[in-house]
């Protein structure tokens, strides 16, 4: 088949499915899926609502035709047998194409015009929690093996759509499939979780709790839910102060509110939300109130020494208050977040989110937090460290990727790294490859500034660039049904 029978087969498709994948993808949203293995069952160790999830996505495979497989409610499986495909669920992974993506998405979060798990079209864009992030990405997959299945394309390989359910919190679902349940992967996986072009290389991942001492004069300090975001509202409750003397102390700073909390002041800091790989225009509520709080004398001793330290361990995403601001040329700059804090067995318990340059080593920042953790009598626990991802871009499957791009959009972007982590990190033989078209995914000009993003309020999706990422990915499963893997 040429290209241009190609092409033509999927305008022809597209006229007639473009209504039906949205209205597909509002189906999905419309199930609230944030991952919590705090909630685990039998055969849902990320709670009900993802298992709810897991369950539709692959009763709605089903329904179109496709094998499925569910892998102990982990993640699923869903099949588009090629030719050489072996017996039922034991495909060889040389003759397998992988496209990998999530069902799990972040809490919804505050101040939201729309409703999170109602989607609503607008203007081009679709609006809701996961969207984007990834069941957009999921469905442009499922709808790519619709439009193969329909249109009988012949493929050698077998295309399996991977469904995770953790990825948002740390990637133990596909840590567990392969090391847990001996999962196999394919020989090539593509992770619909980025932008075009090909994603070359991402940041290592060191997750990790500080719990920093406090003193009587803090009731509590809440601020987050997920580590991976920038929390844009923090409230601190102490005692043994009166509203007017806190509203004297804290007069003139901005962004900050004082109010009555019972017997006791609670004062909250609004900042700006955002993803923690990409700090740039965040501003972290936590860091900001500590500051305002520091400045003042509303608390002494113990306090105000862990609300000094929380000032300046966080004063830079980068990582400068903690002596961890490492960079390189291939992925720039270390970021640091502080995500959740909240007030747990006499200390302020915070979860950390840092992503470290490809060419740094976990060790290196490991020596340095407990020296400086050490020195401020503060402990770290619950460590998850992830190790960066990185494939040579002369590699024949980039190459490949990359000329299947270029020929589609005519943009002649160069492949990239990036700060967030995808499943490249964990799945073997996986490279992050789109559906966001970077120059085409601008803010609706309806939402204002700091909605729209993946982890914020209103997130969206651009339908038409989405619909460019359909053609590209259809393209690229064609070339790569051609080449050896």
């Amino acid at each position: 088949m040429t290209t241009n029978q190609l092409d033509q087969k999927l305008d022809q498709w597209l006229e007639t499915n473009k209504t039906w994948m949205v209205e597909e993808l509002k189906q999905w949203v419309s199930h609230p899926s944030v991952s919590r293995a705090d909630l685990a069952e039998e055969g849902a160790p990320y709670g009900p609502d993802c298992r709810k999830m897991l369950d539709f996505a692959l009763l709605r495979a089903e329904e179109l035709g496709f094998r499925v497989r569910d892998n102990s409610g982990y993640c699923g499986d869903i099949f588009l047998d090629g030719q050489l495909a072996g017996e039922e669920g034991a495909n060889p992974e040389p003759n397998e194409i992988g496209f990998v993506c999530h069902l799990d998405v972040v809490p919804e979060g505050d101040h939201w015009i729309y409703e999170p798990y109602k989607p609503v079209e607008k203007d081009g864009f679709l609006i809701g929690r996961g969207v984007g992030d990834n069941k957009g990405s999921a469905v442009l997959v499922l709808s790519a093996m619709k439009f193969l299945k329909e249109t009988q394309i012949s493929l050698k390989k077998t295309i399996r759509l991977m469904l995770g359910c953790a990825e948002e919190t740390g990637m133990a679902d596909y840590r567990h499939y392969l090391n847990e349940l001996n999962g196999t992967v394919p020989a090539v996986s593509i992770v619909a979780d980025a932008g075009f072009p090909v994603c070359y290389g991402q940041k290592g991942g060191y997750n990790a709790a500080l719990l920093i001492p406090a003193g009587s004069d803090i009731v509590d300090f809440s601020a987050g839910s997920v580590r991976n975001i920038i929390p844009d509202t923090a409230v601190l409750t102490i005692k043994g102060v009166t509203v007017k003397e806190a509203e004297e102390a804290l007069a003139g700073q901005i962004g900050i509110e004082v109010e009555a909390a019972g017997s006791c002041v609670a004062i909250t800091a609004r900042g700006k939300s955002g993803h923690a790989a990409f700090p740039e225009g965040g501003d972290n509520a936590i860091r900001r109130l500590a500051e305002a709080v520091r400045s003042s004398e509303l608390i002494q001793k113990l306090d105000l020494a862990g609300i000094s330290f929380l000032a300046d361990a966080f004063i830079s995403p980068y990582g400068s208050g903690l002596g961890i601001d490492f960079e390189d040329q291939e992925s720039g700059k270390l970021t640091l977040n502080a995500g959740v804090i909240k007030k747990e067995d006499g200390h302020l318990k915070v979860d950390i989110d840092i992503r470290y340059p490809v060419t740094v080593k976990a060790e290196q920042i490991t020596a340095i937090l407990d020296q400086v953790l050490a020195e401020n009598q503060v402990q770290i626990t619950e460590k998850d460290i992830s190790n960066p991802y990185y494939i040579n871009p002369s590699d024949p499957k980039v190459t490949a990727l990359m000329q299947i791009y270029k020929e589609i959009t005519g943009d002649d972007a160069k492949p990239y790294t990036m700060g967030g982590g995808t499943y490249s990190r964990v799945v073997p033989n996986a490279i992050s490859y789109g559906p966001g078209l970077r120059y085409r995914n601008v803010r609706p000009d309806f939402l204002p500034e700091g909605h729209g993003n993946a982890h914020g309020p209103d997130e969206t999706l651009n339908i038409e660039s989405w619909l460019i990422g359909f053609r590209i990915y259809i393209h690229s499963i064609l070339k790569l049904d051609q080449l050896e893997l």
